[in-house]
């Protein structure tokens, strides 16, 4: 009878490293949180803005009932990121810059449903994302310029939410927001958010063109900049919604 010969230390590395590895969650599939942690947490958030900000809404009406919808936002300040959705009824989906799922708050970020996009490259882990998203019935709210305006003014937009509006083919809800720069920095400052009437943006032919993106990134920006005072506007203020682009938004 052979007698068990122990295994050397780099037979047992190399079982070790035969291991299948562990499973980390797929950023891209965001969790799906309980409706009343939802409606908790949107509640909590608007006793919150109703004792530090004076919010004005406009345009409420415009909200559709139900998704799947687009919401394109300008972005002033990082409230903006509870402040906007509060007020739609239905849950919403965020696209979030992949930093903060590594961040201390990257719990909160994926509990809040939310999908990352890798700034300043094609991520077609996000198209495709996207896509699920809005054929599940979905919201999916964007900030289209990326980051915070430092100047209060809009600064130019990432092709990002024309491709995927064009794509999903589904209404993007332009939403502007203003006043939000000063909260938390002032008492009960009032901040403004106003609803737009929803628009479906199409390409001109049956494939999807470079020009066809940057037409309704450009489309759905200069229909935020219209709901905004003239010295919000930025680069979005010199020309009219109906100079911009030969592609026709139809409202919903």
């Amino acid at each position: 009878m052979q007698e068990h010969q122990p295994q050397s230390t780099a037979s047992v590395r190399e079982a070790a490293s035969a291991q299948p590895p562990k499973l980390v969650k797929n950023l891209y599939d965001p969790y799906v949180t309980p409706w009343w942690f939802w409606i908790s947490l949107r509640s909590i958030a608007r006793a919150i803005f109703f004792l530090v900000l004076n919010v004005r809404l406009v345009g409420r009406q415009n909200i559709p009932s139900k998704g799947p919808f687009i919401v394109a936002c300008n972005h002033l300040n990082w409230t903006d990121v509870p402040l906007v959705p509060a007020y739609i009824s239905p849950r919403v989906v965020y696209i979030a810059k992949e930093e903060l799922f590594h961040s201390r708050l990257g719990w909160l970020v994926r509990a809040l449903g939310a999908i990352p996009v890798k700034r300043g490259e094609a991520d077609r882990q996000l198209l495709r994302a996207s896509d699920e998203q809005l054929k599940k019935g979905n919201i999916l709210i964007i900030f289209p310029e990326g980051t915070r305006s430092k100047t209060r003014q809009m600064i130019k937009a990432h092709a990002g939410i024309g491709m995927i509006a064009l794509r999903a083919g589904v209404p993007v809800l332009p939403v502007a927001i203003y006043g939000s720069e000063h909260a938390l920095k002032k008492f009960r400052p009032r901040v403004t958010i106003s609803y737009g009437e929803p628009i479906v943006l199409k390409p001109r032919g049956s494939k999807i063109t470079k020009d066809d993106i940057n037409e309704a990134t450009e489309t759905a920006m200069r229909h935020v900049a219209a709901m905004l005072p003239a010295s919000y506007r930025g680069i979005y203020g010199e020309q009219t919604i109906s100079e911009t682009s030969p592609i026709s938004p139809e409202s919903t």
